[in-house]
């Protein structure tokens, strides 16, 4: 009798704090879409800028090591540390709205191509005395194309290789650690972003504090409160839409690249040309979709864009997971196009298959997002405007 009675209540509990006009399964499938959300900024956006942030760090300290004493061992592990914070950066693609969009973070860490004339003349400058680089100057008066990923990669590599230390200049490496510093302030101000400055270690905010960078308030209170005053989303739709849009802009962007990159031997069909990392560019780009879509970092993952599809179309989320997979693995079966040996047509047909992968994923995606972004438990559906609800629903 008794686990009847609060079987009851919470069944009560439910019909009362549900929309007016909304049915159970509605508000429940309401609360998935919640926890979605919620775990899709703090497992997936967080957790993937706050290594983002560590990697830099980890590169900061390479560098500076490289600066001080200069050896081929040290210009390998610096090599090896940008390597690994490429490979994150790659995984904020599938989020290039909010504070990404509002504030360029995307541009100051990663503006392609590198202006490598406007980097030749800021080095003899440098190397004649006449410019001494400093942090201020290279983030408030010189353009991203002059710094960020591609810049410290043109400074560390040539021809897919670590520089020898014999070959790096002075003014070389102290344009090398300014630019690296900037690319730590400007992803830790990217995670700021995100979480509020307040919210970041000691030592993080009080780097911020030094350069002048202005405190943030946390747009993750925003995106994940859809419908509170203090919040620009006006409904659960429209955090759901932005992800999925930014999910379908990513995977089609990455079919043409797979072709353009995988499809020829020359390097400068990639941004990173110096390093010869266009492969690995490929892969992290498809694996912050994989994030997106699975619920964040591997190892850390929750709630997911997946489990509200496989809620509403459990054949159509499987079929997204396997492309997913067949996608990475048709990647990985071409191989590095810099290196490899094999060429000709069975090269060309393996590109065409992970292509033709690309495309699957790209239907099965697109048509996910009306199912999860048009559910009547997360109307208004517009983002801007006046809202007219259907009067059948």
């Amino acid at each position: 009798m008794l686990y009847l009675l609060i079987l009851v209540c919470l069944v009560s509990g439910v019909v009362l704090f549900a929309k007016p006009g909304a049915s159970i399964r509605e508000f429940l499938v309401q609360r998935s879409v919640e926890r979605a959300v919620e775990d899709y900024a703090e497992r997936n956006i967080v957790a993937t800028l706050a290594r983002l942030v560590a990697n830099v760090e980890a590169l900061d300290v390479a560098v500076r090591r490289l600066r001080d004493a200069p050896t081929d061992a040290k210009v390998a592990a610096a090599a090896s540390a940008w390597r690994t914070a490429r490979a994150t950066a790659q995984l904020t693609t599938a989020f290039g709205f909010g504070p990404a969009a509002h504030y360029n973070f995307d541009k100051q860490l990663n503006t392609w191509p590198l202006d490598r004339p406007l980097v030749d003349h800021t080095l003899a400058e440098m190397a004649v005395g006449r410019l001494k680089l400093n942090a201020v100057y290279l983030r408030n008066q010189v353009y991203s194309t002059r710094r960020g990923f591609l810049a410290a990669e043109y400074l560390l590599f040539r021809d897919g290789q670590p520089r020898p230390a014999a070959d790096l200049r002075a003014f070389e490496l102290d344009y090398l650690a300014v630019t690296v510093e900037v690319m730590r302030l400007e992803a830790t101000d990217f995670l700021a972003a995100w979480i509020g400055t307040d919210a970041l270690p000691a030592h993080q905010a009080q780097a911020l504090a030094a350069a002048g960078i202005a405190l943030r308030k946390a747009y993750a209170d925003e995106f994940t409160r859809p419908g509170h005053f203090a919040s620009r989303y006006p409904s659960l739709s429209a955090p759901l839409q932005e992800i999925m849009q930014d999910a379908i802009t990513v995977v089609e962007e990455l079919c043409p690249a797979i072709d353009e990159v995988l499809g020829s031997a020359d390097p400068r069909a990639s941004e990173t040309w110096y390093s010869f990392n266009g492969l690995a560019d490929l892969q992290g780009t498809l694996r912050s979709l994989e994030n997106a879509y699975l619920g964040g970092l591997e190892g850390k993952r929750g709630h997911s864009m997946s489990d509200l599809v496989a809620g509403m179309n459990e054949v159509l989320d499987r079929r997204i997971r396997i492309a997913l997979a067949d996608t990475a693995y048709r990647i990985a079966a071409v191989g590095d196009p810099y290196r490899a040996s094999a060429d000709g047509e069975g090269r060309e047909l393996e590109v065409r298959r992970a292509v033709s992968a690309c495309a699957k994923l790209v239907a099965r995606v697109d048509l996910a997002v009306p199912l999860i972004t048009m559910h009547p438990s997360t109307l208004p559906w517009a983002i801007y405007g006046v809202y007219e609800m259907p009067s059948m629903l």
